[in-house]
């Protein structure tokens, strides 16, 4: 039995990364829970069992439970932090996206993980969705044919999180760029091979949600379930932006258009297109688009449900975690493409910041 552990137990701890353990009962004993808001952590592990032990204390809990797997699901500006103290400690990690607010600090965390020798998984969950999984088989294939542009967003036209600390710059670093488009840019370029990002020219918007404050819902903002305690919100904390978007130049001659919002006065929207030669994908929905003889075709893949879940990739980023450190699988999300990524984000807000283009060596 591995003992897992879990720090920060905010909306996505409860949420996703709980329930994904506690699917793995035979194999895995959730022991201890932390949080800064020691209350939190007592709601959390109450829906663990009797056996799961509270701290307000990260150090503490590593010190005293020597976990062998740590889930790191605090806001992004301590990502870095809290998986170097676990790693240190002597666990393997499993961390939310983003690894962590930029690509100097995620490389500091694959260098202590090596010389540590443990494993870290960044948690870009959408990779695991079974409409996912259905498109890299078809990728893979070569089915595309050559791969050269494509475009990815997910677009909230209210969907401002209004129950954590997403919208301060103090805690998050950004926005919906490091929200929604990390998983947009993760997914989009692993379904195109990982081409290395060269350049990127991108936008970054605080137009509308740092002036207003309309009723929504929780499940507006990304948390259909999981918010034990929710932290009140006050508009005028927000110094994010509420809306992200950039082109991207990658090797091969291949291109990326991507964006992201919680704030727009736009439809909600989540879509992915990857452009081949031979045939077009898009994902959610999934698709493909080709000929047959002289006719275009769309193709609608029947791809069977694994888990009704309103997080059903973190049961399989879970799951593929015990395969790992079992020597059964080598890790899906690997430090090249998470840094990969990493660039990509920076990347945006730099360029943003300058009024320019953003080359890369």
């Amino acid at each position: 039995m591995y003992k897992v552990a879990i720090i920060g137990t905010g909306m996505i701890a409860n949420a996703a990364h709980v329930p994904a353990w506690l699917a793995l009962k035979d194999d895995v004993e959730i022991v201890a829970v932390t949080d800064l808001v020691e209350a939190n952590a007592v709601q959390t592990a109450a829906t663990v069992g009797s056996g799961c032990k509270v701290y307000s204390d990260a150090d503490k809990m590593l010190a005293e439970v020597k976990p062998d797997i740590v889930s790191v699901c605090t806001p992004n500006n301590y990502h870095n932090e809290y998986t170097i103290k676990a790693l240190k400690a002597g666990a393997n990690v499993l961390c939310e996206k983003p690894a962590a607010p930029g690509a100097a600090q995620v490389q500091e965390m694959y260098d202590v993980a090596k010389a540590a020798g443990k494993y870290l998984l960044v948690g870009q969950s959408m990779r695991w969705f079974d409409e996912s999984l259905a498109a890299k088989e078809f990728a893979e294939t070569g089915g595309l044919g050559e791969v050269y542009y494509a475009e990815t967003a997910w677009m909230r036209r209210r969907g401002v999180p209004t129950w954590g600390m997403f919208h301060m710059k103090k805690h998050n670093t950004a926005g919906p760029g490091y929200d929604l488009a990390v998983h947009m840019l993760d997914l989009v370029l692993w379904l195109m091979g990982n081409p290395k990002v060269l350049s990127v020219s991108g936008k970054a918007y605080t137009k509308i949600a740092k002036d207003e404050q309309l009723k929504t819902s929780l499940a507006d903002s990304g948390a259909p379930s999981g918010v034990i305690s929710p932290r009140p919100y006050d508009y005028r904390e927000f110094d994010v932006e509420d809306l992200v978007a950039g082109f991207v130049r990658l090797e091969n001659d291949t291109t990326i258009v991507v964006r992201s919002s919680w704030a727009a006065n736009i439809k909600d929207s989540s879509n992915t297109w990857v452009v081949g030669t031979e045939a077009g994908l898009s994902l959610m929905p999934f698709g493909i688009l080709t000929n047959m003889g002289s006719y275009q075709v769309d193709v609608t893949p029947k791809v069977p449900v694994s888990i009704d879940a309103p997080f059903v990739g973190h049961y399989g980023e879970t799951a593929h975690f015990l395969k790992v450190l079992a020597g059964e699988e080598e890790l899906m999300v690997t430090e090249a493409q998470t840094m990969n990524v990493m660039r990509a984000l920076e990347g945006l807000y730099n360029s943003s910041e300058i009024g320019k283009e953003i080359w890369f060596e």
